[in-house]
């Protein structure tokens, strides 16, 4: 157990760092995914291709309705909306965040753009049944109440509608200096809980949504970690004081690839039919 961060907490986390990440990581604050070990592509290129994988888990059709829980600077919903043909809805606790978000070219209502607001997951304030689609990409790892989270997002899916979910978990019990490695990374970044495989079943299940993939990418995605941490430990002299807290963070998010039991799944539920 945690802390246990609030929304505002993770929101200031994001008012202050969402510029560094977005720059560290070529626009998305989330994973890349690489092929394999000799992929060369670029953080940015892998971070796309990380959307798009959860895009495709969507199964989204041209015209269709999706929402996007914890849109970051707002570039996966975009790349989303305009690749699929869809609108995107994107909601952050993060008022900086939103600036960003708004001021993107592709902002709007119609199918191919996405909007965005201030919105908590926890309390979404949408209508039951009005969305064709949801995906929530490395916030469910910030979410303190993950059954109040995903009991609004099954309320505002239609019957038959996927979630897909982007984050880490653990497979399996942490101590030594795995514990320590993570207990850094959930003072330093607004970590709520993360996790199990089984945990993750349990709170969908009483969200009414039934699993039908989880998969582990955790080896596609660990060359994210490094590249983080290199850019936050560049960044820390900017920040003065807080740079310490930086290459705190940076220390710690290199040695996340070495944690056995952390992973990233990524995972689709379908809501139930009732």
């Amino acid at each position: 157990m945690t802390g246990e961060p609030g929304a505002a907490d993770v929101g200031a986390l994001y008012d202050q760092l969402t510029d560094l990440f977005t720059a560290v990581l070529g626009g998305s604050i989330h994973v890349g995914y690489w092929e394999s070990d000799e992929d060369e592509s670029t953080t940015e290129e892998a971070s796309a291709r990380l959307t798009e994988l959860v895009a495709d888990r969507l199964d989204l059709a041209p015209g269709l309705r999706v929402l996007d829980v914890g849109c970051g600077s707002g570039r996966p919903a975009a790349q989303i909306a305009a690749g699929r043909g869809v609108h995107v809805a994107g909601v952050t606790v993060s008022a900086h965040q939103l600036r960003l978000a708004q001021a993107r070219p592709e902002r709007g209502d119609a199918p191919g753009q996405a909007s965005f607001q201030l919105a908590d997951a926890m309390e979404l304030p949408f209508a039951p049944a009005s969305f064709d689609g949801a995906y929530a990409i490395e916030s469910m790892t910030h979410i303190r109440d993950k059954d109040a989270a995903l009991g609004h997002i099954a309320r505002v899916l239609r019957p038959g509608a996927r979630l897909v979910i982007a984050d880490l978990y653990l497979d399996g019990p942490v101590s030594g200096p795995d514990a320590d490695v993570l207990a850094q990374i959930y003072a330093l970044f607004q970590v709520a809980t993360l996790l199990t495989a089984d945990g993750y079943r349990e709170h969908l299940r009483r969200a009414g949504l039934e699993i039908v993939e989880f998969t582990d990418i955790r080896r596609n995605a660990r060359r994210t970690y490094a590249a983080l941490g290199a850019g936050l430990r560049r960044a820390a002299p900017r920040y003065g004081e807080a740079g310490d807290r930086l290459v705190a963070g940076a220390s710690a998010l290199e040695r996340l690839s070495d944690v056995d039991p952390l992973g990233y799944v990524l995972l689709s539920a379908v809501r139930a039919d009732r």
